[in-house]
């Protein structure tokens, strides 16, 4: 859970997922393993594309409710 956190604290797009989690009532610990998920599926995303990171064409393919 140490990638959740360094990308809570570091990465913008992170920083405000972390944030709506927060909002929506998850105890920073349920927020951070949501985060963990998420990176994980994240990750593996771009390993199986073979693309890098784009913050940009992430924040566009989120869902507007934040989900």
């Amino acid at each position: 859970m140490g990638i959740a956190w360094g990308l809570s604290q570091r990465c913008a797009p992170f920083v405000e997922r972390d944030a709506e989690l927060r909002a929506r009532g998850m105890a920073p610990i349920q927020a951070r393993v949501a985060l963990a998920r998420h990176a994980c599926r994240l990750a593996y995303r771009m390993l199986r594309t073979q693309q890098p990171f784009d913050e940009q064409r992430y924040r566009q393919g989120r869902h507007p409710s934040g989900r």
